[in-house]
């Protein structure tokens, strides 16, 4: 992999999987601050924006960030605590649940989570019954080790895969949720994952499904934590290249940045069966053109309409003397705001549950963040719900809409709601 500097970044100028360099540039949602910045009202004049530009491998079907924000940039001061969402909590407690009775693994296993940020997953595992170990680079991972868990400090890589097996024996199940994306040595990721898994071991991955974005133009999701806009043509590849194999794959509604794809992979000659989804979901994306560039232009087109869309409502709300607010502050929140070039001056703030993000203003369009409570009272009419993947659950629980509020839900189409 060949890399160039530029504007404080790595530019890649080949394929993170493939190595092939047949790129082509599809989408350009201009330079934007690292998505979960979130800053101090006094540190604005130090902000930095990075390019978030994403481009097609034509060689093996990856989409991918070209321009590299260093993990450092991004983990080391990080605001996000997935356990602040009790939907994301619900849905991994059933990840956990499923994956104990399908694969029936022995009391003592070794269950690992990379990315373990606050130990959300962790803590959905049943009490005394299975060794559990983290591996979190970011500051968020002190808070599982105040809940009692064993967390490793660091970015997870071949030679730690290798470290970890023979410190804590192979492991039996690894999850990875919202993480594999993130990663820029997707090889040497993937090689640890394999010198880490036990013989009948299963790494299970959830990450943003490539064609939801393109079909439901979930633009959103892009930004510079995640590197990598996965489908299963290109993992096919990546897997095989390194001794594992796919052999399930779900769709899933939730995920921590919409909907996502559940990916099961074991060893190459692991016992586990090969079943339908793969290959269907293979032959698919085959048929739409995975690694054809006109279906990613016809999605910059949508893009684009989308954002004129958003910025023709608002305005139209505004002149009609209502208030604009935002719902949530969550990452793919700030590339929506910031592709859309709305400030302060348009969105009077941002409603969150998060205490560290209290307080702060959005990266970027530098919105206030202020707490549920202040928002109820903030005369706010209509809220941009920033994280539409959850607008079910808060059309049915949010005291906001309750009390007479209205959102607007930007994606796939902008709608207003109720």
């Amino acid at each position: 992999m060949t890399d160039t500097k530029e504007f404080g970044t790595r530019h890649l100028t080949s394929c993170r999987i493939c190595g092939g360099n047949d790129l082509v540039e599809y989408l350009d949602l201009g330079n934007q601050p690292p998505a979960n910045s979130f800053l101090a009202p006094d540190k604005t004049e130090t902000e930095k924006f990075f390019p978030l530009k994403v481009a097609l491998c034509r060689t093996c079907g990856l989409s991918q960030l070209l321009d590299v924000v260093a993990g450092e940039d991004i983990f080391d001061d990080y605001l996000y605590l997935a356990s602040t969402s009790q939907a994301l909590c619900d849905h991994y407690a059933a990840l956990v649940a499923d994956a104990l009775q399908r694969f029936g693994y022995e009391d003592g296993a070794l269950m690992a989570d990379i990315g373990c940020n606050d130990g959300i997953m962790l803590k959905r595992y049943p009490e005394d019954r299975f060794r559990l170990l983290g591996i979190d680079p970011s500051s968020a991972g002190e808070y599982a080790r105040q809940a009692g868990f064993e967390v490793i400090d660091g970015f997870f890589d071949e030679a730690l895969g290798k470290q970890l097996a023979a410190s804590h024996g192979p492991a039996s199940i690894i999850t990875a949720t919202n993480v594999f994306a993130h990663v820029d040595d997707i090889r040497s990721f993937t090689a640890g994952i394999r010198a880490w898994l036990s013989s009948d071991g299963v790494y299970i991955a959830e990450f943003p499904y490539l064609g939801d974005m393109l079909d439901r133009c979930y633009f959103d999701t892009i930004y510079h934590e995640h590197l990598s806009y996965l489908a299963l043509t290109p993992l096919t590849r990546l897997f095989a290249d390194l001794g594992l194999r796919a052999f399930r794959v779900e769709r899933t509604e939730v995920g921590a940045s919409g909907p996502a794809l559940r990916l099961f992979t074991c060893l190459k000659d692991s016992t586990h069966q090969t079943d339908d989804t793969i290959t269907e979901m293979l032959a698919d994306e085959k048929s739409w053109g995975v690694a054809e560039p006109d279906r990613y232009q016809e999605f910059a087109a949508r893009v684009v309409a989308v954002k004129d869309a958003l910025l023709s409502q608002i305005a139209s709300l505004r002149q009609e003397g209502h208030r604009i607010g935002a719902y949530c502050a969550p990452a793919k929140g700030n590339t929506l705001l910031n592709y859309l070039g709305l400030t302060a001056d348009d969105i009077e703030a941002v409603s969150d549950n998060n205490e560290l993000k209290i307080g702060t203003l959005t990266p970027g369009s530098h919105i206030p963040v202020i707490s549920e409570g202040d928002f109820q009272n903030a005369g706010v009419s209509h809220a941009l719900l920033l994280a539409w993947n959850y607008a079910e659950y808060f059309m049915e629980n949010s005291e906001y809409i309750k009390a007479g509020g209205k959102f607007i839900i930007p994606l796939p189409d902008p709608v207003i709601k109720p």
